[in-house]
């Protein structure tokens, strides 16, 4: 059965490519068949999920021993499962929303061709693999942002794809440094890391290309100083695109850095180095930065975006921490944040599809017209800020718990007061948006109810329910991210 891995990307790959060149011009005609690709591409991803664990196939074999080979491990699982569920939410979401926006058949044939791309970056066995599927996606995402054709949105366009393409150069620089030396034992990803135990005098070697590695792929999480790209992006976007650029294809750049340094170079050999110090500082100044921003932001979009920038560095900072409860807390505030931040990205395009409002200090008493969107966004709000019985609150704690236990005593305490102060920060941003809305004066103006339909409500409900379904009973994931944190040994 380990041929529906390879099914599972290639699926939805050619789909969207057929759906680019077919004869559907109808706008019906091409959400049924999106629709129908992307809930048969899930169904296939999680079958193969169960049936191949622990399993793992090539697709093809090239010169200087190079493969594009997949396999199913605790960690490939868990991102695969997590894109295929966006991406089918996401995906009915847009059936209605995209009812105003232009180019819908284009748009839908490259997001059929991201999620192959995603599941590929999400499955894939080594390096070599990973790079070359982490282009197709930015590739491929890089139409989300030029889908309007503005001249603002082909601006964010160039600055999206030059950053994507100047940080997987620097990965591909580091992969190529580790492929063409005997630094690595095995061209696969190891639990643990495959470097050859015997180093020599050639650590500072190793130190560089993990750092030069780490650098690069982080750009797509948004770490500064390669950051810039994201409110520019997500703001041009349509929000569907917005909302997973940042719900999954932001998540790709941890993904790269836990494989990098857990199933390439190993936790040990970087514990104690600079390079741990370089980027638990880099992603400090993220967290903070990103927090300030996205609270003196008055566009309601960036003000979401630049959360983003500092959310997602929250999971870098847990998993350079290179502990035990720091790894958990990555993997945990990667899916809790993928969850929240799709629900903000959606309730943001209900706002503009519905009232087309766009800035902060518009949406006063638009709680009244639209109040279950706004409740949504409060809840998922409050996951974002850490408050408890949501499942942010679960990985912020583990997080905080981690920067507390380090080697690096000082900056990991600085890590824990940043952290602190931008759930604080965080909850101002949210708060702000959700009390002007839904608090209004009485003698303010109200906008007539205008509220979002089921297919829009219904997939921003089921983000919504699992951030608390699993923040209240999280067990079973808790159980699966214990056997990715054991499996690496620390």
């Amino acid at each position: 059965m380990e041929f529906l891995i390879i099914f599972a990307i290639i699926l939805p790959v050619l789909s969207g490519a057929a759906l680019l060149f077919s004869k559907f011009e109808e706008y019906k005609e091409v959400n049924n068949f999106s629709t129908a690709v992307i809930a048969f591409t899930a169904a296939v991803t999680v079958v193969s999920n169960i049936v191949n664990f622990g399993k793992g196939c090539s697709m093809l074999r090239l010169p200087m021993s190079m493969t594009l080979a997949f396999s199913v491990d605790a960690l490939s699982a868990v991102f695969s499962t997590m894109f295929v569920a966006i991406w089918l939410l996401v995906g009915i979401y847009s059936r209605e929303y995209f009812k105003t926006q232009p180019n819908v058949k284009r748009f839908m044939g490259f997001y059929l061709m991201a999620l192959g791309a995603v599941i590929g970056v999400a499955c894939a066995a080594n390096p070599f693999t990973f790079y070359t599927f982490f282009e197709m996606m930015s590739l491929t995402s890089f139409m989300f942002v030029l889908n309007n054709q503005s001249r603002n949105s082909i601006a964010a366009a160039k600055k999206y794809i030059y950053y994507s393409i100047f940080g997987a150069l620097c990965g591909l620089a580091a992969i190529m440094a580790f492929y063409g030396s005997d630094l690595i034992g095995t061209k696969e990803f190891v639990a643990g890391g495959s470097l050859v135990r015997e180093l020599g005098g050639r650590m500072p070697l190793v130190a560089l290309i993990t750092f030069i590695a780490i650098f690069g792929f982080s750009c797509k999480a948004g770490m500064f100083p390669l950051h810039s790209w994201i409110p520019y992006a997500y703001v041009q976007s349509p929000a569907p695109a917005s909302a997973v650029l940042s719900g999954a294809i932001a998540k790709t750049g941890v993904l790269a850095v836990i494989r990098i340094v857990y199933f390439v170079v190993g936790a040990d050999v970087l514990r104690g180095s600079w390079v741990q110090f370089a980027v638990l500082a880099l992603s400090i100044t993220t967290i903070f930065m990103g927090s300030m921003m996205a609270y003196k932001e008055k566009l309601f979009q960036r003000r979401v975006a630049y959360s983003s920038v500092s959310q997602v560095s929250y999971a870098v900072f847990g998993v350079m921490t290179l502990s035990s409860l720091g790894l958990a807390g990555a993997i945990l505030q990667i899916i809790f944040h993928a969850l929240s931040k799709n629900v903000l990205f959606l309730t943001s395009g209900a706002v503009t599809y519905k009232t087309g409002r766009a800035y902060v200090n518009e949406l006063t008493g638009l709680g009244k017209a639209m109040p279950k969107t706004f409740v949504l966004f409060t809840l998922a709000g409050m996951s974002l800020a850490g408050v408890p019985l949501t499942g942010g609150f679960i990985s912020k704690y583990y997080l905080a718990q981690s920067a507390l236990s380090g080697n690096f005593a000082v900056l990991e305490f600085i890590g824990f007061v940043t952290i602190m102060i931008s759930a604080l920060l965080t909850a101002g941003y949210i708060w702000s948006v959700s009390s002007k809305a839904m608090f209004a004066h009485k003698d303010m103006e109200i906008c007539e109810k205008s509220d979002i339909n089921a297919t829009m409500f219904v997939p921003m409900l089921i983000l919504t329910a699992l951030i608390f379904v699993i923040g209240v009973c999280p067990t079973a994931v808790m159980d699966i991210i214990g056997s990715i944190v054991a499996s690496v040994g620390i």
